[in-house]
This record gives C-alpha cells, sequence and structure tokens, in this order.
C-alpha cells in the first residue's frame, strides 16, 4: 500500500522535483466551471456597467454616464450607509455569541450535543421562512404587540416594521437570530482543534477563565474567526432576502440595502445599465474589504 502511494506521488513529480504537467489537468476542469459561472459573467456584468440596455433593441454605449447615475443618487449612499450598518452588526454581534457560546459548549458534557443542535436550527430555516416569521412576530398585529399590549407593558401597539427608527433593527435582530449559530459551529470546529495539554498549561501557570479565554482561546481560534469575518463581509453586501422580505426597503428607504437597491434598480425600473454598474460596485466592495481584512490580519500576525 505505502508502495502503491509513493509511486503516484514519484510519477506527479519529476525528477527535479517540480510538479508535473499531469498533477494541473485535474485541476483544468474546475477553472473551467469557475471561467464559466464566476468570470465569464463577471466581465459581462462589467461591460454592461457601460451600455444603456434595451430588451428590444441595440445596446448604447454610455461610458461612465451608469456610475454617474448611481453615485449621485442619494438612495445609492442611504443604501450603502444601511449597508455598512447592516454588516458592522450583522458580523460583529453574531461573531461575538457564536465565539462565546462555542466556548461554552467545548466540553463533553451531557447534553452539549443537543444544545449545539439547538442554537444550530435557524440556520436550517430558509430566509425567506426566517423573514416571514419575524414579520408575524413583529407587525403591527402580530405576537409581539400582542403579548406587550395584552399584558400592560405598552398602552398602544409599537410600529416596529413601519416604524424608520425601528425597522433596521428588527431586520437585524433576524439576522442576528440567523447566523449565530453558523458562526458557533464554524468557531466550534477550530476550538476542538486546540490541544488538551494547552489548557492544562494555562492552568498550571494560575490563568483565570477569563485570562485563558482571552490569550489562549481566542488567539487559537483565528483561522475560524477570519472564515466567519470574511463570509461576514460577502453576505453583508450581498445580502437581500432578509430586508425585502421583512420591509422591501422601507419604511421610505430606512432599511434600504445596496441588495434591495440593485434589485429595484434592476427589475422594478429596468434600468439594466445602472443595475450592472451597482452590482460591479457591490463587487468591487467585496474585493476591497476582503482584501484590506486578509492583509491587516496578515500585519496583526506578523507583529
Amino acid at each position: 500500500m505505502i508502495a502503491t502511494i509513493r509511486d503516484r506521488v514519484l510519477d506527479v513529480l519529476t525528477d527535479s522535483g517540480r510538479i508535473s504537467l499531469k498533477l494541473y489537468l485535474y485541476v483544468v476542469p474546475a477553472l473551467l466551471l469557475y471561467a464559466v459561472f464566476m468570470l465569464y459573467p463577471l466581465v459581462e456584468l462589467f461591460l454592461l456597467s457601460f451600455q444603456e440596455f434595451s430588451l428590444g433593441g441595440s445596446n448604447e454605449w454610455v461610458g461612465l454616464a451608469n456610475y454617474q447615475n448611481v453615485l449621485s443618487d442619494p438612495v445609492f449612499w442611504q443604501a450603502a450607509q444601511n449597508t455598512f450598518v447592516y454588516g458592522v452588526v450583522g458580523i460583529t454581534v453574531p461573531v461575538v455569541l457564536g465565539l462565546v457560546i462555542a466556548a461554552i459548549l467545548n466540553v463533553d458534557a451531557p447534553g452539549s450535543t443537543t444544545v449545539r443542535s439547538i442554537i444550530f436550527t435557524p440556520q436550517i430555516v430558509p430566509i425567506v421562512v426566517a423573514g416571514i416569521l419575524f414579520v408575524w412576530i413583529f407587525n403591527n398585529n402580530g405576537i409581539l404587540n400582542s403579548v406587550l399590549v395584552g399584558t400592560g407593558v405598552v398602552d398602544s401597539k409599537i410600529r416596529w416594521l413601519s416604524s424608520p427608527v425601528l425597522a433596521l433593527p428588527v431586520v437585524l435582530l433576524m439576522v442576528i437570530w440567523k447566523r449565530t449559530g453558523y458562526y458557533m459551529v464554524i468557531v466550534l470546529a477550530g476550538l476542538q482543534s486546540i490541544p488538551d495539554e494547552v489548557y492544562d498549561a494555562a492552568k498550571v501557570q494560575g490563568k483565570s477563565r477569563w485570562q485563558t479565554f482571552r490569550h489562549v482561546t481566542v488567539p487559537m481560534a483565528r483561522s475560524a474567526l477570519v472564515i466567519v469575518v470574511v463570509l461576514g463581509i460577502i453576505n453583508a453586501v450581498k445580502s437581500f432576502a432578509s430586508v425585502f422580505v421583512m420591509t422591501e426597503g422601507g419604511p421610505g428607504h430606512a432599511t434600504e440595502i445596496l441588495g434591495t437597491y440593485f434589485y429595484k434598480q434592476t427589475f422594478a425600473f429596468f434600468n439594466y445599465g445602472e443595475g450592472a454598474a451597482i452590482g460591479f460596485i457591490q463587487f468591487l466592495i467585496v474585493l476591497v474589504l476582503t482584501t484590506a481584512f486578509f492583509y491587516v490580519e496578515g500585519e496583526f500576525n506578523v507583529n
């Protein structure tokens, strides 16, 4: 068996130790799929953002006009601001909660697996179903208002989803509820790779639980935290269904994010060129933020 594996390795590598062409051929199918379903649509999106698209006629090249129209629209900046808030809260809170819960449940105590499963359950609920569930809870005649008014906590119904102040926090509450369990599982997988000897050494040195969490758990879970933060950045910029199902970007534009703004410009107002410009801007935001995050994280590791 060992000889067979050795022969396969030697077959892949040349005498000089360089990777042979055969190994690259194994990657070709994945590269082709990536080119067809990722690179080609991205290039088409980029080209369309410089055109005025017509369903019945030929496209007209308009240069940067679509970008100028988008960047001069106050709704775009409102959507960008809301997306920023959505991203910061929708990343920070679930990640912190996921880390804390993972650290607590990183034990073999009876019932810990059941508790993990319960906390993870919201992740398997489709985002549309989760949105509808929270609408049932928070609309004017929803469950929460019925309980609050019925128990005398408040005198009148609270306009949770129709208030410019409360609507976005309610949407973020749903996002936090849905993502915390998912991030917990990723972080928990990272924590379970930490050797028990590390915690034993911390106990020998007299470290408290908080000191162990801060100086052992968090640093050694960094790889998992990097994954969840990057996933959070991507999800925040491309989010759509969570807001659209609950508020459709309203009231007014109080909960408008880039995803709903893109949808409305493209499929409600049929401004396909401007929609393509918004989509490419979203791509650039994700590219810049993830690149900057990896750079800062790498510099932090080096120092």
